[in-house]
């Protein structure tokens, strides 16, 4: 493999890999790179009756009408707390 081959592939790597969210601590764990507020994030979680979950573990509670609406995996704008 040549050299320029070789970086364009460490390259796409690390460009995929996502950052860790949750770190281990002594007394307990802590959040990384969580972003709170007003964002648009992926639903990967519901938890009935209200509660959406992102990627970095942040919640969203939302109304009856719009949970049952919002599929996993899908985008939504809430905010993340």
């Amino acid at each position: 493999m040549t050299r320029l081959g070789f970086l364009v592939a460490m390259t796409a790597l690390t460009a995929c890999s996502r950052r860790p969210y949750v770190e281990p601590a002594p007394r307990g764990v802590v959040l990384k790179s969580a972003q709170l507020g007003l964002y648009r994030k992926e639903v990967v979680t519901k938890q009935e009756p209200d509660t959406f979950v992102a990627p970095d573990a942040t919640i969203c509670r939302v109304s009856p009408d719009v949970f049952k609406s919002t599929s996993l995996h899908s985008i939504a704008y809430c905010n993340w707390q």
